[in-house]
């Protein structure tokens, strides 16, 4: 923890000053991408404690205002108010084949089988990923949960109680954070404690623990065997999904970790 702290405390001093599955084509035109095939998302959601069927109308909507029609959407919804759930396409082999990259907006905290993880971690590997709030914490007590943990880049057990807090822009020249303000007060939400980093992450925005009394990664990017992947535990309430800085962020790691950006 001590090494971790004094990571994200020397970076802040380093600022300048129901089983279905549902094809949904995005028709809204854009031309900023217009050259390239459309991208191919899964969205996989469901599980306990947020109102995920609220956040899947709130996300599917701003990547068809902001994506039109270059975006085509497969959205996995299942185990609503089941934190044990284990997602039935994950289950299979190649799973993430057919897909550009895949948001997981889930709340499968309490899975503990060990094997599942593993094997949807190593079918995922190729396939990149964006992760937001309770994704970080889904599979988590899958003990050993080591391939989650190295996938994200961290490993992060707990949170502090939900607040508004402050949300500081790291790295304000990066293409994720564009538009980001230097400092973002977030709606209520939860700051994720993190207890070890697992791998080389690029935090982009940092949050203040006020119950631990140190600064943790909330924006960050990582990249894994040759697949990139993008995370942020901001996103408990639906407020958050409707404000534009949030979705901004979440529209643009989308095209971070596809390389479009």
């Amino acid at each position: 923890m001590d090494i971790l702290q004094n990571n994200m405390q020397n970076k802040y001093k380093s600022i300048p000053g129901m089983l279905f599955l549902v094809s949904i084509f995005l028709l809204f035109s854009t031309n900023s991408f217009s050259q390239d095939p459309p991208i191919r998302i899964l969205l996989a959601t469901g599980g306990g404690w947020h109102d995920y069927e609220s956040q899947e109308i709130l996300l599917t909507r701003a990547i068809e205002e902001h994506l039109g029609e270059q975006a085509i959407i497969t959205v996995l919804h299942e185990g609503n108010s089941e934190p044990d759930h284990h997602l039935s396409v994950f289950q299979e082999e190649n799973w993430a084949a057919g897909y550009n990259v895949v948001i997981h907006n889930t709340g499968f905290g309490r899975v503990t089988d060990p094997e599942f993880v593993a094997q949807f971690v190593k079918h995922h590997k190729g396939t990149p990923a964006v992760l937001i709030h309770a994704a970080i914490h889904s599979y988590r007590f899958a003990e050993p949960a080591d391939p989650w943990f190295r996938f994200i880049g961290l490993r992060s057990m707990r949170h502090e109680a939900q607040r508004e807090f402050e949300v500081e822009n790291l790295e304000p020249e990066h293409p994720i954070m564009a538009g980001f303000p230097d400092s973002w007060v977030s709606p209520v939400d939860e700051v994720y404690v993190v207890e070890e980093l697992w791998g080389e992450i690029t935090p982009l925005a940092l949050g203040w623990g006020m119950e631990t009394e140190t600064w943790y990664p909330v924006i960050w990017t990582h990249e894994i065997e040759n697949t990139r992947v993008f995370a942020t535990t901001l996103g408990h309430n639906n407020e958050t999904f409707e404000k534009p800085e949030f979705i901004n962020v979440i529209i643009n790691g989308i095209l971070w970790a596809v390389d479009r950006l």
